[in-house]
């Protein structure tokens, strides 16, 4: 274990937060898959969800999830995770949003995108001089956005530092495990996915799905 991981254990509180942003027609497994894996740890993790407006938001298959948080709202969060889904078209743009990541980054000690997610992230200028990965069926689009970003065409899951990046969808879960086995340990990781009775995909640079969308 190097020098950092051992501070940051020693100095983390006995309960992170975890918030993840939702949006309308956000991706229900982007979202719920990472929170399942955090959730079964509650005595180390507690789950919040934050949206632009507060309130009910809908998901790409038509499931609506009350959030807890605005924008307007002041709260500390440990670590933020960004989803994917058919709406982060519309997000990508979002000046209030990309105001607000940005006012809100420098307080977060992990900052987490699944799938497209990454786009936000880039498009916020969080990525810059880090690597990064995302979903590869719409790796093109994505890597549009953004500058001086280290694009990885083929990766299951990027860390770079605090920031953690995924590949598709169900990559997410494989990414919030990694972030698990960061701050703990892989045993712990281990042990959520087996509880989760979930095989574990946990090299982050094997991506059986890169070639099937050729951006190799």
């Amino acid at each position: 274990m190097n020098n950092r991981r051992a501070d940051l254990r020693m100095t983390m509180p006995l309960k992170l937060t975890v918030t993840t942003l939702l949006f309308e027609q956000f991706e229900l497994l982007d979202v719920f898959g990472p929170l399942e894996m955090f959730g079964l740890l509650p005595d180390k993790y507690q789950l919040k969800l934050v949206s632009e407006q507060g309130g009910a938001i809908s998901s790409s298959q038509g499931i609506k999830v009350l959030t807890d948080y605005s924008f307007q709202d002041i709260f500390l969060t440990d670590i933020l995770i960004i989803p994917g889904g058919e709406g982060i078209k519309n997000e990508v743009n979002n000046s209030n949003l990309l105001a607000w990541l940005n006012k809100t980054a420098p307080n977060i000690q992990y900052i987490c995108s699944v799938c497209t997610g990454a786009v936000i992230l880039a498009s916020a200028g969080l990525l810059e001089d880090c690597k990064a990965t995302t979903n590869k069926k719409h790796y093109h689009w994505v890597t549009r956005y953004g500058k001086d970003i280290d694009w990885q065409p083929v990766a299951r899951w990027v860390q770079d530092g605090t920031v953690f990046t995924s590949s598709g969808t169900a990559a997410g879960i494989d990414m919030s495990l990694a972030l698990i086995a960061e701050q703990y340990s892989e045993e712990v990781a281990r042990k959520v996915a087996i509880h989760a009775e979930y095989l574990w995909q946990n090299d982050p640079n094997d991506d059986p799905f890169a070639p099937l969308h050729i951006v190799r």
